[in-house]
């Protein structure tokens, strides 16, 4: 009975697995009834903090995808999805955000309480159903704040490449056509600055097109949070013991931006060399409401196979506990 069942549990597992190439849809709890994401990923080059930079106005056409990656300089597997990111983006427009373990970690010295706390909350819950519980296991990557990839083997039929591009090709869920942003930094001296950013003004007028099927009315505008990230592009560390030495796309701080006006802020010590980058994402989000709609034809919950998993695996822990 257990082998029947524990193969039932492989027949869901691959059924799920043939569905999530795109990655997992990124919540913040079980049952979960909002959708969140990240668009943006203006960034500008500001040396060790004594350069002034700005983008200019850039029109939504040309923003980036955002890849944010978990990784630590001890992890193997790293590398493979690491370079996967990186083939992507030698034919769509990435920016690479790299988060470093902080809590409990005694070999990486990158990881920041800031940036563990940000996953965490951010990405925690969707990290943990893809890991069977773990919160922060490397390596993970999402796209666009939405699509949550982890470990570096293929979930669907090609490659991991293929994997990402599949979320990559997606694009935001939020409509973002005639949108423009810009982002500038006037240093003060070597460690402090000011932020100015600025988004144009018919972003109040997004709302999500409706994806739920005609009973279900249209989401409200999203409300939107300007997050900054100070990035060190290349940090040399020869006692990673993944054999890399040169880490690249490291988040050294984030600051969470005032909803307008220029914004102070003070840099880390940078770790070697000069090439401090300041990128600013939108993290946005929409709730559902008190609408009684099916949660699982919006498809933010997870995918059949997923669920068809879950039952078969509960049901196997019950089987053996009355064993």
């Amino acid at each position: 009975m257990l082998v029947f069942l524990l193969c039932l549990s492989g027949i869901a597992q691959a059924e799920s697995d043939s569905t999530v190439s795109e990655g997992l849809p990124v919540i913040s709890e079980i049952g979960a009834v909002e959708k969140t994401g990240s668009f943006g990923g203006l960034a500008i080059d500001i040396g060790s903090g004594n350069r002034s930079n700005s983008t200019g106005d850039v029109s939504s056409d040309s923003w980036p995808v955002i890849a944010e990656v978990y990784t630590a300089t001890w992890c193997d597997n790293c590398l493979d999805s690491e370079a996967a990111v990186s083939d992507v983006a030698n034919t769509h427009s990435i920016e690479r955000l790299h988060y470093h373990r902080y809590y409990s970690e005694i070999q990486d010295p990158f990881g920041t309480e800031v940036g563990d706390d940000r996953w965490i909350n951010r990405f925690g819950p969707t990290n943990a159903r893809a890991t069977d519980g773990l919160e922060r296991l490397p390596p993970a990557v999402v796209f666009n704040g939405e699509w949550l990839h982890s470990g570096s083997v293929a979930r669907g039929e090609g490659t991991l490449i293929d994997d990402y591009e599949s979320s990559v090709v997606l694009g935001s869920s939020l409509p973002l056509n005639d949108l423009s942003a810009s982002l500038t930094w006037s240093p003060d001296d070597g460690t402090n600055g000011t932020v100015n950013w600025a988004i144009s003004e018919n972003i109040d007028s997004i709302t999500m097109p409706n994806i739920r099927g005609d009973d279900c009315p249209d989401f409200d505008s999203p409300s939107i949070r300007p997050i900054l990230y100070v990035v060190e592009e290349i940090a040399r560390y020869e006692n990673g013991s993944n054999g890399l030495e040169n880490y690249p796309h490291i988040i050294r701080d984030i600051h969470h931006l005032q909803l307008e006006g220029p914004t102070s802020i003070t840099l880390p010590e940078i770790w070697d060399g000069e090439d401090f980058r300041l990128v600013l994402v939108f993290d946005w989000e929409m709730q559902y409401g008190e609408y009684e709609c099916n949660q699982e034809e919006a498809g933010f919950l997870p995918a059949s196979g997923v669920f068809s998993s879950l039952f078969v695996l509960t049901f196997v822990s019950v089987a053996l506990r009355k064993k």
